[in-house]
């Protein structure tokens, strides 16, 4: 993992340690990952409750996957199955159970982050017209001339039990063609809760 990659990971991590109340840990490079294992892909499905201890996982944490070059994750929701490549992976666990999965990796511009987030709004339950926007957004955070570093924005939806957010963000003023950061979030706990006996 690069440099600027594990940085942009455990960034991540913290501003979500801050918001689910956990600890977290972060893959060492000769440790086996208990996400990915041997292998460079992910299958879940995300419809059950997914109990930490069978992938490994401690019970209340969050744990930043070393992540494979090439990586794909598959995760099966309520109505179908997203699948994409991706470039970090933190899994939050809870109680015992996975609470939330986040996906980052990086689009070449703009264009190219609004088409993937178009393609995948009607399966995460985002608004497709709503996303599309970012397109011209990222045009203007090209050349934009303000005090930030950084333009993000965040577009949340829902599949079944499975809530999700489209969180963009890229940097400003860089010029035409800037690369643009997803994070893809599935929030899972109702999943767990209400399929949990009373």
């Amino acid at each position: 993992m690069s440099a600027r990659r594990g940085f942009l990971a455990v960034a991540a991590a913290l501003a979500l340690v801050v918001t689910a109340g956990c600890t977290f840990r972060v893959g060492e490079p000769d440790e086996v990952d208990p996400v990915f294992g041997e292998g460079n892909s992910v299958r879940w499905d995300l419809t059950r409750p997914i109990e930490a201890k069978t992938l490994g996982l401690p019970d209340n944490q969050m744990v930043i996957s070393t992540v494979p070059d090439d990586a794909t994750v598959s995760l099966t929701l309520p109505t179908g199955i997203w699948s994409g490549r991706i470039e970090e992976m933190t899994v939050t666990t809870r109680h015992g159970y996975v609470d939330s999965v986040d996906l980052f990796w990086t689009e070449a511009n703009g264009q190219a982050s609004a088409d993937r987030m178009v393609a995948d709004a009607k399966l995460l339950g985002v608004d497709a017209a709503l996303v599309a926007r970012w397109a011209e957004t990222a045009k203007w955070v090209e050349t934009a001339d303000t005090n930030e570093t950084r333009h993000k924005d965040n577009y949340n939806g829902r599949n079944g039990r499975v809530s999700t957010a489209m969180k963009p963000s890229m940097d400003e003023g860089k010029g035409e063609g800037t690369p643009v950061r997803l994070w893809y979030l599935f929030y899972v706990r109702d999943v767990v809760e209400k399929t949990e006996p009373s």
